[in-house]
C-alpha cells in the first residue's frame, strides 16, 4: 500500500470505511463461492477438502503471524506517537511552571513572556500544525512559535541561584521540545513499510480465496462461513491501517494534552 492511498483510506470516517470494506469482502466471498459451486459439482470440491484443509492450515498460521506482526507494529507507532505527545504537553507545563522561579519584582515582564511564549506555542501546534501534520507539513506560525519560546528560556538571564540552576533544566527541556516535534512530525512517514501491507494483504486475499475451493452440500452455510471469514480479516486491516496513521482519521491521537496549556 502507497503512502497516499493509505492516508486516504485512513482519513475516511469509519461509517463509511466499515460498511464499504466490510460489504466489499462479503460480496467477494459470496460471488467466489457461488462461481466455484457452478463450475464445479459439490463431489468435486469435496475432494479438495482434506488436501486443502491441511494446506489452508499453513496459510493460516503464517497469516496469523504476519497479521500479529503487523497489528503489533501498528500499535507500537500508534503508542509511540501518543507517549510523544504527552511528553510534549508535559514539558510545557514543566516551562510554564518554571517561569515561576523569575519571581524577583523587576523580572515580571520576563516571567509573562515566559508563559505567553509557553501558551503561543501550544496554540499554535493545536490550532496551525495538528491539521497539516498528518502530511508531515510543519507549520511556519509553529516555527515562529518555537522560536520565541527558545529565546525566552535560553536567553533569560538568570539573578539567583536557584534561577540558575533551574535554567540548565529549562534550556534542557527547550531542545527536547525541538525532538519531540520533530518526531510528531515525521510519524506519518515512519509508518508501516510497503513489504508489511504487501503480505498482509496477500495473505488476506488468500484467506478470502482459499475456502471457495472446498466443498459442501450446504452451499449457504459455506457462501456465510466465507463471508464471516472475510468480515473478520477486513476489520483487522482496517484497525492496522488506523493503527499506522496516529494523527489521521476518527481514530486518531487527541490534542487534549496541548488544548489544555493553550488556554
Amino acid at each position: 500500500m502507497t503512502y497516499d492511498l493509505g492516508l486516504q483510506l485512513a482519513q475516511l470516517p469509519l461509517t463509511v470505511i466499515l460498511p464499504l470494506t466490510v460489504g466489499a469482502a462479503v460480496l467477494v466471498s459470496i460471488i467466489g463461492t457461488w462461481v466455484t459451486n457452478s463450475l464445479y459439482t459439490v463431489d468435486q470440491l469435496q475432494g479438495n477438502n482434506r488436501v486443502g484443509a491441511a494446506k489452508f492450515q499453513f496459510i493460516a498460521e503464517v497469516y496469523a503471524v504476519s497479521l500479529g506482526l503487523a497489528l503489533i507494529g501498528a500499535f507500537d507507532h500508534f503508542t509511540n506517537a501518543q507517549t510523544s505527545v504527552q511528553r510534549e504537553a508535559a514539558t510545557l507545563e514543566a516551562l510554564s511552571r518554571a517561569a515561576d522561579a523569575y519571581d524577583r519584582p523587576e523580572q515580571t515582564t520576563l516571567r509573562t513572556q515566559m508563559k505567553a511564549a509557553v501558551r503561543d506555542y501550544a496554540r499554535a501546534v493545536v490550532e496551525r500544525e495538528w491539521a497539516t501534520m498528518s502530511f508531515g507539513v510543519p507549520s511556519f506560525e509553529v516555527n515562529a512559535r518555537l522560536k520565541e519560546l527558545s529565546n525566552a528560556f535560553v536567553l533569560a538571564d538568570p539573578v539567583t541561584p536557584r534561577q540558575e540552576t533551574l535554567q540548565q533544566n529549562t534550556v534542557e527541556w527547550v531542545r527536547e521540545i525541538g525532538e519531540l516535534r520533530s518526531f510528531r512530525l515525521t510519524t506519518v512517514s515512519r509508518s508501516l513499510i510497503a513489504m508489511v501491507w504487501l503480505i498482509t494483504l496477500v495473505g488476506t486475499g488468500l484467506a478470502v480465496i482459499f475456502p471457495w475451493f472446498f466443498g459442501s452440500p450446504n452451499i449457504v452455510v459455506q457462501g456465510l462461513m466465507s463471508s464471516l471469514l472475510s468480515a473478520f480479516l477486513v476489520l483487522h486491516l482496517i484497525v492496522v491501517l488506523h493503527l499506522a496513521y496516529p494523527f489521521v482519521g476518527e481514530t486518531s491521537v487527541s490534542p487534549q494534552a496541548l488544548i489544555a496549556l493553550a488556554r
